[in-house]
């Protein structure tokens, strides 16, 4: 049965069966037609369609009674088939219309949808682009008043507002939970399902709770064991026991199946690099000259953000800012707007503003820190180049990775981290294969391989297992052979102009490879206290 919204946003039938296809316009199929109506769309990718024809298959049999007046429901018979298809887990890749998915079948389906995010940032952004389309979405988050809250509910309920945007915890309260049952939510979201294996763990509990609130909102089931609401959880990337724990942590331990949609998570468009660096943030700036901007920097804290961009803005000046969870409300939103309406930009930021934030453009993604794992990476690096054109991705490596594995905590997330920074040092396997493998997939047809093609810096000859400032400064030594104590060397390296070097830099690259016995200081007269390579 195919169903669409009238004028007033009633659901009603558009007359039997949907129609095979997928041409646009009038003229096209009810899919075509309903995504050319409310958002403008010429068509849906396959992938989509098939996601958002299981949602209205679900729902047809689920809801109990008459779609409207004069339509009757599925056979019984037909009802257990349809219904499974309201449990999904889907895998789709950075920028290929994840949230149209649940943003088409929330204007079609009768109730209100519940979309949960991780992050502050990624709720603001969708409400921004629910709003810019024309929607009145409802916006759920601490430090709401009751009349707030009140005015909240009274739009759900109305059905004024379809989309509810909020985060697990703020549902996990008892009032919360006494009134989720009034608002007629037929379908939960959750978006960026990773952050359930990634989080839930480590600092965001509440994620392993997810099917708490699917529960809460269950009414009786049919004799079938199913009923509303539908589920379905969305991510970019997730390897075979991250979906594992996603199953767990929002279905419950329910022995109904859960379908699993997966994508190519290939982003052919983004070349993957790999440096070295003693420094990572003379690192960064050095890449950022040499790539195109606007780009983002991720860091691994709070703190690590600031002072990198502090220090970037001694070169890019008031292009460059930070963003992290620790900003107020107002920091954050003001961050944002600048983020989007400006071009040539650099942006330091903490996981925090990964996920979901839909700019085009993005041209170059850094990784200054280690990420927890193979998916976190691919979720951050896939910011760059949404629009399709060609995009870059680096990961820096060195000494600082041991923090990432202390961060890591448990023995399973440390060996997540330790593939990763095995990818990093490879300088031998193709980098898109070797994500590829961490995700467990197995691509239909060869990858690229030449470097026209913008594949990795491995297929292109240019991938280094050295740190970046290593065999500069060693062929510095091999020149200067026990000539100059470390404090000497800085200076003159300053002092060169074919250099790049400030002077603390230079000592603390000098202290690092010496430490790592990469040079050596002499201790014997007539050499004692100089460097030899």
């Amino acid at each position: 049965m195919d169903f669409f919204a009238d004028a007033a946003g009633t659901v009603v039938e558009s007359g039997g069966a949907a129609e095979a296809g997928g041409a646009s316009g009038e003229g096209g199929d009810f899919l075509s037609r309903a995504v050319k109506r409310f958002f403008g769309l010429d068509y849906l990718f396959p992938y989509q369609r098939l996601v958002v024809s299981n949602i209205l298959e679900a729902f047809d049999a689920l809801k109990p009674g008459p779609v409207s007046e004069t339509t009757e429901r599925s056979p019984p018979a037909e009802t257990p088939d349809r219904a499974v298809l309201g449990r999904q887990i889907v895998i789709l890749p950075t920028g290929a219309g994840k949230s149209l998915c649940f943003h088409l079948p929330a204007m079609l389906l009768e109730g209100a949808t519940l979309v949960l995010y991780p992050i502050l940032s990624l709720m603001a952004d969708q409400e921004r682009r629910l709003r810019s389309r024309g929607f009145n979405p409802a916006l759920l988050r601490g430090g709401q008043s009751e009349d707030e809250r009140a005015g909240i509910f009274r739009r759900v309920q109305s059905g004024e507002s379809r989309f509810i945007i909020a985060n697990p915890e703020v549902l996990l309260t008892q009032k919360m939970m006494n009134v989720l049952p009034e608002l007629n939510i037929v379908h939960v979201v959750i978006d960026e399902a990773h952050c359930v294996s990634e989080w839930g763990e480590r600092f965001r509990p509440a994620y392993l709770r997810v099917s708490e609130i699917v529960d809460a909102l269950r009414g009786a089931p049919g004799a079938d064991g199913f009923s509303l609401p539908l589920v379905t959880a969305f991510t970019a990337t997730a390897s075979a026991p991250v979906l594992e724990k996603i199953e767990r942590a929002v279905f419950g331990s329910s022995s109904f199946p859960v379908n699993r949609i997966v994508g190519n998570p290939d982003r052919s468009n983004i070349e993957y690099a790999a440096r070295g660096a003693l420094l990572r943030d003379v690192a960064v700036r050095d890449l950022l000259f040499k790539n195109r901007l606007p780009a983002i920097v991720f860091c691994s804290s709070r703190e690590r953000t600031e002072k990198l961009a502090r220090y970037l803005r001694r070169w890019f000046g008031e292009k460059t800012r930070f963003y992290h969870a620790g900003l107020s409300r107002e920091e954050r939103g003001d961050t944002e707007k600048w983020f989007f309406e400006n071009d040539e930009i650099v942006l330091a930021a903490t996981c925090a503003f990964g996920l979901g934030i839909d700019r085009g453009d993005i041209r170059t993604v850094i990784h200054r820190d280690c990420p927890p794992s193979a998916e976190a990476y691919l979720q951050e690096s896939g910011r760059a180049g949404r629009d399709g054109l060609a995009s870059k991705a680096i990961l820096l490596w060195g000494e600082d990775d041991r923090f990432a594995l202390v961060r890591a905590g448990s023995e399973e997330n440390r060996r997540r981290v330790e593939k990763l920074l095995a990818y990093a040092r490879n300088v031998s396997t193709c980098r898109r294969q070797a994500l590829l493998d961490m995700m467990d997939y197995r691509p239909p047809g060869p990858l690229p391989e030449s470097p026209e093609e913008g594949c990795c810096d491995v297929c292109s000859g240019t991938a280094s297992a050295y740190y970046r400032e290593e065999r500069s400064l060693a062929d510095f030594f091999r020149r200067n052979k026990r000539c100059y104590t470390p404090a000497e060397a800085a200076r003159v390296l300053a002092e060169a102009k074919e250099a790049a070097w400030q002077e603390e830099d230079a000592k603390l690259a000098l202290s690092s490879l010496v430490k790592m016995g990469k040079l050596t200081i002499r201790n014997r007269f007539p050499w004692k206290g100089t460097i030899e390579s």
